[in-house]
């Protein structure tokens, strides 16, 4: 499938999807998350401390990442918020990338070239107070490790003036690994950190590799460990960011 234009993404921000997605999140996607998986949330207090628009940055261990996450926001953000997503995954299949707009928002990256539209776009959405979920890996983890961020959040922070709120998911490699295609019951945290924002000194890799460093902050002992460079292969290229 080709990638859908930026025009047509747009009809899954309208106030009429928005209401319709929330009933779904609500009363279908949210309940059948927590038949298998109990969600806890920590320090969403951090979140207080935001007065706009904001990009939520996490680890990336499962597909299910990003209901996971838009269950974890305060529901002024669930609502305003596109999940990115690679361009050459779900949007391959024409149904599997319509129920990932309706359901949480997806939003297409090419990961082989041509993604400036894309970033202009989303900037575009910031302004407009959107927030924005991004997963700065890129790709899903083998080990369960956290792998290396590419610096696309930093660009979009530091170009949109909006802060980097990091994020831990924590459980959903024992729950839904990529190999394993039935979830297995489990518990699941995400925890949240303090908004980050740029320093004077800070270019793009410097931001990111401070907003890495505060994610793997977060997950304590389990942040030590590194995905290893061509551990997720089978998957594909890294997001171009």
């Amino acid at each position: 499938m080709e990638t859908p234009t930026l025009d047509e993404a747009s009809w899954a921000r309208t106030r009429g999807m928005r209401r319709m997605r929330a009933a779904l999140q609500s009363s279908l996607l949210f309940p059948a998350l927590s038949s298998f998986c109990r969600l806890t949330v920590r320090d969403r207090e951090h979140l207080r401390e935001l007065d706009g628009p904001a990009i939520f940055v996490a680890n990336h261990v499962s597909a299910l990442d990003a209901v996971v996450m838009a269950e974890a926001l305060p529901a002024r953000y669930r609502h305003r918020s596109v999940v990115v997503a690679a361009a050459d995954s779900i949007f391959k299949r024409k149904w599997e990338a319509r129920l990932a707009q309706v359901t949480v928002d997806a939003f297409p990256i090419p990961r082989g070239g041509g993604a400036r539209p894309h970033l202009e776009y989303l900037k575009q959405l910031l302004e407009k107070k959107w927030s924005v979920i991004i997963f700065p890996e890129g790709r899903l983890t083998a080990t369960g490790a956290i792998g290396a961020f590419r610096k696309g959040a930093a660009i979009l922070a530091m170009d949109a003036g909006a802060p980097i709120v990091p994020a831990y998911v924590d459980g959903m490699y024992e729950v839904l690994p990529r190999f394993r295609r039935v979830p297995r019951p489990g518990r699941v945290t995400v925890t949240f950190g303090p908004p980050l924002r740029p320093q004077p000194d800070d270019d793009y890799d410097a931001f990111i590799a401070r907003v890495e460093a505060a994610v793997r902050d977060l997950a304590g002992p389990k942040g030590v460990a590194v995905e290893p460079p061509g551990a997720s292969r089978s998957e594909g290229p890294n997001y171009w960011y």
